[in-house]
């Protein structure tokens, strides 16, 4: 449980157009949610900053911690940090029409990932080494395509790294297992983002955690 801070929480997002809002009612997403939960469980005010942007990849992502202030700035000052990235990375295997040849654009896409996100991860617990206790919160990826087996095994792996980070201030939350079987009702009309309920989704799967020592 997190606890009752005597400041303002500070509470930053990062990463791609799911923790930017999209297919979210007026751009609402799990972010915005969840910084509602966050200050309903600690009766507290949160000071929010969403530095997440549409279509960026694991690699944009990490340019943008290394290299931007504003970036380092809003991490530095955090007290929890969420973050969801990897989809697009994903989204390029689409492009790939040739089954032989999307398996291994699919392979060299997880082994770029792995390498960036795991450059991502270490970025943040660099910025944040001589911070007061803070929590990292990455989030896994749901399938927007569970009928295609090889998007299942993709977003499977790609998890799988995602949970590589995990330690004693980052948790992963569960949210392929909460989507699986339900994505007709969490989608949005594109296929690929979360509708509201979907990320409502999100932000209380992310909220769990909280509650887990």
């Amino acid at each position: 449980m997190m606890m009752h801070p005597l400041s303002p929480f500070r509470y930053t997002a990062i990463g791609d157009s799911i923790t930017a809002g999209a297919g979210a009612f007026y751009i609402y997403g799990y972010a915005h949610q969840y910084r509602n939960l966050i200050e309903k469980d600690l009766k507290t005010r949160v000071t929010f900053r969403n530095l997440a942007k549409s279509g960026w990849t694991s690699q944009e992502l990490l340019q943008a911690l290394r290299n931007d202030p504003a970036f380092f700035k809003a991490i530095q000052t955090a007290d929890i940090i969420t973050c969801s990235i990897g989809g697009n990375d994903l989204l390029q295997v689409g492009r790939v029409y040739e089954k032989a040849k999307m398996k291994k654009a699919g392979k060299i896409a997880l082994q770029n990932f792995q390498r960036n996100f795991l450059s991502i991860d270490q970025t943040i617990k660099n910025i944040k080494k001589s911070s007061t206790p803070y929590s990292i919160r990455y989030i896994e990826l749901y399938n927007p395509l569970p009928e295609f087996p090889l998007a299942q095994q993709l977003v499977k792996k790609l998890n799988q790294i995602l949970h590589k980070a995990a330690d004693s201030h980052t948790k992963i939350a569960p949210v392929y297992a909460a989507f699986l079987h339900h994505e007709n009702k969490l989608l949005f009309i594109d296929g690929l983002h979360p509708n509201y309920n979907g990320h409502r989704l999100i932000a209380e799967t992310i909220r769990k955690l909280d509650d887990k020592p």
